[in-house]
């Protein structure tokens, strides 16, 4: 934090300005030649020109390379020249007819240095798992006990900040932003400095992708072919254990017309497809509403295909 202090080093002089008789003097100098019965003010300022006051009027600016001149009445007068950081000059001077009285002023500039009564860094986690929360923190290494704003910024504009705006310490929600970096930038000021210790630091916190889940596959449970009543109501008892054990799963039964003799008699796909049903609903409870039942082509015997098609999971294509 810097300060910036001007000081007046001043020096004061007179000098006759009548009585110019050399043949070189130039009309410059008789327009310049005080009124008749006054005296002249000539104030010269360096490295800039400042205003200038005379018995508490603005007269106008110093001269800085040629001294600026005011043509006074004789007497005492009040001078003030005012410097950018409002410290003023103040002289009495006597102003004496036909004289010049010249005040030439250097200001000095010096500069003091305070340490800022508090500095900040930022913490952040270099990385997380996209979903996690993420807190970014300010931590104060100062000790002055002043109030100081915190103004939080943070993008991509899609973050979610779930609490501490205006506080040091903010928390973001990461879910949807994998394999985007979370930027949090955060603006220091207060009201006693003047912006002088403002300081503006951000972090980038990294968010990984979450694995792809496994993809969500219909599973054969069973397939074989059409012998006798009590044979496939075992095999179908396998098969709807599992489907029970599978939440909301459905049950597709796939059943294969067949062309034997059998078949086409005791076998056929309507009494199949009749008697796996009733055994499943009646016999092992399963709810109806979970059973498909799909004609497949023909084949030599009569045979199932039973899978179990999770929710997600794309239903079995028949042959």
């Amino acid at each position: 934090m810097r300060f910036i202090k001007y000081n007046f080093l001043f020096v004061i002089g007179m000098m006759l300005t009548l009585g110019i008789s050399s043949a070189m003097a130039s009309s410059m100098d008789k327009r310049n030649k005080a009124p008749k019965g006054m005296g002249t003010l000539s104030v010269q300022t360096t490295p800039v020109s400042l205003p200038v006051k005379v018995d508490g009027q603005y007269k106008g600016m110093s001269g800085v390379g040629d001294p600026a001149e005011f043509y006074l009445a004789p007497g005492f007068h009040t001078v003030e020249v005012t410097s950018p950081d409002g410290k003023t000059f103040v002289k009495e001077i006597e102003i004496r007819k036909g004289l010049k009285h010249c005040i030439c002023l250097k200001m000095v500039e010096e500069t003091i240095s305070k340490a800022c009564p508090y500095r900040f860094s930022l913490e952040g986690p270099e990385r997380i798992t996209e979903g996690d929360l993420v807190t970014f923190a300010a931590i104060n290494s100062g000790t002055a006990p002043i109030p100081i704003k915190y103004v939080w910024r943070v993008s991509p504009d899609s973050v979610l900040i779930t609490s501490g705006l205006g506080t040091p310490t903010i928390t973001i929600d990461s879910k949807g932003l994998g394999g985007r970096t979370i930027d949090a930038e955060l603006d220091v000021n207060d009201d006693v400095y003047d912006g002088k210790c403002r300081q503006v630091i951000s972090v980038p916190t990294m968010v990984e992708k979450l694995p792809e889940p496994p993809p969500i596959e219909r599973v054969l449970c069973d397939q074989f072919d059409s012998k006798s009543p009590d044979d496939d109501k075992a095999r179908l008892d396998n098969c709807v254990i599992t489907a029970q054990n599978t939440p909301d799963s459905q049950l597709y039964v796939i059943i294969y017309p067949g062309t034997d003799r059998a078949s086409v008699t005791r076998n056929t796909y309507e009494r199949v497809s009749k008697r796996a049903l009733d055994y499943m609903v009646k016999n092992r409870g399963f709810d109806p509403s979970r059973i498909r039942f799909i004609r497949g082509s023909p084949r030599t015997r009569t045979a199932y295909e039973i899978y179990i098609v999770p929710i997600g999971a794309e239903p079995p294509i028949v042959q």
